[in-house]
């Protein structure tokens, strides 16, 4: 036999080698058990030197697949811009407050059975983990730890432990209630949306049943006996618990993260109004952004968003906060958070380093806008006055309030806007607040306090806008224009009539223009309007602006309208009739303007032609991180184009002539409300009809001092009655404060 039991270091009989095998693999019994170790030892090493290399090279990975963690940009808030007056008051600023935020499975009471197992493994070593009561013990370990930390944040915020587990219930209230909705609305869609596919019933015997067995195991999933939980966004974010934190309880949490589990401090910032409703209109106001609004900002925009825009942001609702959003919003940082798979921060990146933005310097004078503000608050009342309609013909009752009003204060030559005051206005303050009983209060006021009186609300000049059609007669007859007869009458005595027949029954007699302006004779400009024909009164009005925007730099600016024989066109919605000629030179039949716009002529009128464009901000500062040597000279805001008229100065000389006997000479309609002994005046009253049962609107436009002016001012007053009246004594009030405030030398 081959397989004989032969010793295995015993040597071979040399006659073998003398075989004719000269490769006999079943004599060399030394090699063939080497090569059998071999292929055994051969495994042996590749299997230890791959673990050997997972153990060492691939740890980290394998590490972080059984523990894994995702990445988030979080937004870091930056400072908006500030607003100040031209005499330095704070009208707007940003105030950068802390909250502290904590875990959703911090608060949550009973905590969730798999976070709370995976908090106590966390505090125990693999060998204790199948040890069910020191998981046990460790279980309570993590529910004495969450105490500890509710007596902690008591401890330092000076809270009690009862308020602060209220609120903690309020927090997880919510939660449950959209993780409820959340999960209702999955089964629901699951139930209706996706049914359960039917699968083809398998052969009832034989070799097929269980090919078609292996081929569906092999190929199609399997199917789940329940669905996985839901788990919501909230239930793994932080929570604000505490708003607008001191910095020592900022300083006590960050110093100390492991007495604080599960705590975050998060940095905002409030938009703050320390003058409150003082030129609300003007400072305006900002709000948070919704979701919706948002994506219709994002898509509005061709490219990348410059401003990188996000939910809870704030933008520009109305005023200087809307007009120079981009000027006064600071650029977010932002910050790269790694999470664990509890939604736990285990690192924090900064990526980008917030900017803040630059600040803001109104041309408004902040005394003289008060006293402003408080001329109009005297008249017009805080509250609507909830008064019945009138019956038709029934007696408009003498004395009742303005529905509204503005006055405005212009430098004639620049253009910047020293007052811009509108009542009733809203509360800056109360409206960041949030009071939702304000808002409605707003919203259900038919004054609507929201709509500013400066730009937003047109109404009829009335006799204010005799200026204009002189301009136009003018400039389209021979000057001086010709004296008229006026009878207090037109054409008959019961249309087309002058305020002074009504009232005396006779008319002014023979007058010029510069007494008609005085004395505001409505024949002289009806026979004017006919000498000069609609065409040339609605060419002059767009050569003096009206009818379109100022280009002041404030929002939703109304451009007004001017009646035009065009208006017949059937796309129209106005139409022309003769006597509408006749209304447009005084002021009334459609004509609508807005107090800036009534600004800008006076301010022509002033200075002799020159059509300035109004501005609110005179200048714009650098941000406070900029470099510290760029700010001693800050950036200037752009001159506003103006225009030339191209009117005659005699025409100017004898509108400016007309105007300063309105308030000097006593047959002027404002001698008696205007005419201040400590500076003279010039200016034009106002009482556009409403043609409702109504008050009339009072207006009043001028400019001082009379004979070297520097400011343009405008009174309007929504139902305020006549012009003279109502209107004048505010003009007569602002220009002497003007004077007290030596902003103008009476000589």
């Amino acid at each position: 036999m081959r397989n004989q039991p032969y010793s295995p270091w015993q040597l071979i009989d040399s006659t073998a080698d003398q075989r004719e095998e000269a490769w006999d693999l079943d004599r060399r019994v030394e090699l063939r058990t080497w090569m059998v170790g071999l292929l055994v030892l051969l495994p042996l090493l590749i299997i230890s030197g791959r673990l050997f290399y997972l153990k060492q090279s691939c740890q980290a990975g394998y590490l972080v697949n059984a523990h894994p963690t995702s990445t988030k940009s979080e937004s870091v808030p930056a400072m908006d811009g500030r607003i100040y007056s031209s005499d330095g008051q704070l009208l707007a600023y940003d105030h950068q407050q802390f909250a502290l935020s904590i875990h959703y499975r911090w608060l949550e009471s009973p905590p969730q059975a798999r976070w709370w197992r995976q908090q106590a493994l966390a505090r125990l070593n693999r060998r204790q983990w199948g040890n069910a009561s020191e998981l046990e013990r460790a279980k309570q370990e993590v529910l004495a730890e969450q105490a500890r930390l509710w007596q902690r944040l008591s401890e330092i915020s000076g809270m009690s432990v009862a308020d602060l587990l209220g609120r903690r219930d309020g927090i997880q209230q919510r939660v449950e209630r959209i993780a409820t909705s959340v999960r209702s609305r999955q089964a629901k869609r699951d139930n209706t949306e996706h049914p359960p596919l039917d699968q083809e019933p398998l052969p009832a015997t034989g070799w097929r049943r269980l090919w078609q067995l292996v081929v569906r195991e092999l190929t199609q999933p399997p199917e789940r006996e329940a669905r996985d939980p839901i788990v919501i966004r909230e239930e793994l974010a932080y929570h604000e618990l505490i708003d607008d934190i001191s910095v020592g309880i900022v300083a006590e949490v960050e110093s100390h993260p492991r007495d604080f589990p599960g705590v975050q401090i998060t940095t905002k910032t409030r938009r703050v109004y320390p003058r409150e409703d003082f030129a609300a209109h003007v400072v305006g106001n900002r709000a948070t952004l919704r979701e919706e609004q948002l994506q219709e900002w994002k898509q509005s925009l061709n490219g990348a968003d410059p401003l990188s825009l996000q939910s809870g942001d704030r933008r520009g609702r109305f005023g200087v906060e809307r007009s120079y959003d981009i000027t006064l919003r600071g650029l977010p940082g932002a910050r790269r958070l790694t999470l664990n798979r509890r939604g736990e921060i285990v690192r924090s990146v900064p990526e980008r380093q917030a900017r803040a933005g630059q600040h803001l310097v109104l041309a408004l004078h902040a005394e003289l806008q008060e006293t402003a503000e408080k001329l109009l608050d005297g008249l017009i009342p805080g509250k609507p006055l909830l008064l019945p309609p009138l019956p038709r013909g029934t007696p408009v009752p003498e004395g009742s309030p303005p529905e509204s009003g503005c006055l405005l204060v212009m430098n004639i030559y620049s253009g910047e806007l020293l007052v811009a005051a509108s009542a009733p206005r809203p509360h800056l303050g109360r409206m960041n607040a949030g009071d939702s009983e304000y808002w409605q209060a707003l919203n259900s006021d038919p004054r609507s306090p929201l709509l500013s009186r400066i730009t937003q609300v047109t109404l009829a000049p009335g006799s204010t806008f005799k200026p204009m059609t002189a301009i136009a007669l003018c400039q389209e007859t021979t000057l001086p224009p010709g004296r008229i007869e006026c009878r207090g009458f037109l054409d008959t005595p019961e249309s087309h009539r002058c305020a002074i027949f009504r009232s005396t029954g006779h008319g002014h007699g023979d007058i010029s223009l510069v007494d008609a302006l005085a004395r505001s004779c409505n024949v002289y400009f009806f026979t004017a309007a006919r000498t000069v024909g609609p065409e040339a009164l609605v060419r002059w009005c767009g050569e003096l602006g009206f009818g379109k925007p100022t280009g002041v730099d404030l929002p939703f600016e109304q451009s007004g309208h001017v009646p035009d024989p065009a208006d017949n066109s059937p796309s129209s919605s106005y139409h022309w009739y003769p006597g509408d000629n006749l209304g447009l030179a005084i002021g009334q039949s459609y004509l609508t303007v807005t107090p800036l716009q009534m600004l800008v002529l006076t301010a022509a009128i002033a200075n002799q032609g020159e059509l300035v464009t109004p501005r609110i901000v005179s200048r714009i500062l650098p941000g406070d991180d900029e470099p510290a040597e760029s700010q001693p000279h800050p950036t200037l805001r752009a001159q506003a184009p103006s225009r030339r008229l191209p009117v005659s100065p005699e025409t100017w000389q004898l509108i400016r002539e007309g105007m300063r006997r309105t308030v000097a000479d006593p047959m002027g309609t404002a001698y008696q409300t205007v005419r201040s002994p400590l500076v003279e005046i010039a200016g034009k009253t106002g009482t556009a009809q409403t043609g409702l049962d109504r008050p009339s609107h009072a207006w009043f436009i001028g400019y001082a001092p009379a004979e070297s002016p520097r400011y343009a001012f405008v009174v309007s007053l929504a139902h305020g009655g006549a012009g003279g009246e109502q209107a004048g004594p505010l003009a007569r009030r602002i220009v002497e404060r003007m004077l007290e405030l030596e902003l103008i030398d009476p000589r």
